[in-house]
C-alpha cells in the first residue's frame, strides 16, 4: 500500500470546504517560483480537493500565460 504524500502548504477549513495557500507563499519551495508575484510572496487561497498537495493560484498561474504579442 503506498503512502499518501504529505502536504507542506497551509490548509484551512471553512465552511466545510478545504482551502490550500499558493505555492508562490514560499517562493523557495515553489514549484514555479517565477509565476509568482512581484512582491515575491502570494497569499491567494484556492478550493481544493482533499487528496491536494500543492496548489498554484489563479492569478499565478495566469502569469504563467503569454498573451498574444507578448515575446
Amino acid at each position: 500500500m503506498s503512502k499518501k504524500p504529505e502536504t507542506i502548504w497551509k490548509t484551512k477549513e471553512k465552511d466545510g470546504r478545504r482551502l490550500m495557500i499558493c505555492q508562490n507563499s514560499n517562493p523557495e519551495l515553489s514549484k514555479y517560483p517565477q509565476w509568482g508575484p512581484e512582491t515575491g510572496i502570494c497569499e491567494e487561497w484556492s478550493e481544493v480537493g482533499s487528496d491536494t498537495t500543492a496548489s498554484t493560484c489563479w492569478r499565478c498561474a495566469q502569469r504563467s500565460v503569454k498573451l498574444p504579442g507578448q515575446l
